[in-house]
């Protein structure tokens, strides 16, 4: 039993050890020597079944870390471990380092958050999978939107389970709604559920592309091609939003 408990013990010192940064060799050659004390190549690479060859490359790190030192007993090399606290040293070290460089870090992350993120759908269920993406959210979803070509596509279960998810996610729709007998249909039906906020566009505005703008995602689908494309960026959709908002007060 208290055999099997030292083995369990230098696995999760192992273990540990190869989470602060240690190769797993590294970390079995130190507890190797941690555990000998004094200790030459040939007793080392017996206790730790290292070959020798290998066994001097992680001794070397070992010892540029100052973990271990060399030390000599007549003409033959002994190496005896430094104090374990030497690791704290070598994380101290570690984290200024760190410390060093975090803001060039911070600037390389805003630079790389600030570009858009454009993702690409096509076939029916690509589309159904922007619809869901942009309906599952808790602000105001903005669209410009053709029935027609919707219910070309998709059924009105679709439409329902669309409209579910903005309202099971506490956001709300205002729809500015292409002027046809199905556009009209739907701003009738819509008022009637208490559907969000419809309103007809008009006669003349004609357009192929759907929008829809939310939070920060702008939505553009092509329902007679089926694709479409969704760009996260905050200033495009505010730029987008604004336009709707534009046009909803003109209407």
């Amino acid at each position: 039993m208290f055999v099997k408990g030292l083995m369990e013990n230098n696995e999760k010192i192992e273990k540990i050890l190869r989470e602060l940064g240690f190769s797993k060799n590294e970390a079995k050659v130190y507890l190797t020597v941690l555990k000998l004390g004094l200790a030459n190549i040939t007793e080392i690479a017996r206790e730790s079944n290292i070959i020798r060859t290998a066994l001097y490359i992680y001794i070397d790190k070992l010892l540029k870390q100052d973990l271990l030192q060399k030390t000599f007993k007549g003409k033959r090399i002994y190496y005896i471990p430094r104090n374990p606290k030497k690791i704290l040293t070598i994380l101290e070290k570690r984290k200024r380092k760190a410390e060093k460089i975090l803001p060039l870090l911070v600037d390389l992350h805003n630079t790389s958050s600030k570009k858009p993120v454009v993702k690409f759908y096509e076939g029916k269920e690509g589309i159904r999978s922007i619809y869901r993406e942009m309906t599952k959210t808790s602000q105001t979803l903005w669209s410009i939107f053709s029935a027609d070509r919707y219910y070309d596509a998709f059924s009105e279960k679709d439409g329902n389970e669309f409209l579910n998810n903005i309202y099971e996610n506490g956001g709300e729709l205002r729809d500015l709604v292409q002027d046809t007998k199905e556009g009209k249909k739907y701003v009738q039906e819509n008022i009637a559920k208490k559907a969000g906020k419809s309103k007809l566009l008009p006669k003349d505005f004609s357009f192929d592309v759907d929008l829809l703008v939310a939070g920060e995602k702008v939505a553009m689908i092509s329902l007679t091609n089926l694709v479409g494309v969704v760009i996260e960026n905050k200033e495009m959709a505010k730029l987008q939003k604004n336009f709707l908002k534009f046009i909803w007060g003109k209407v």
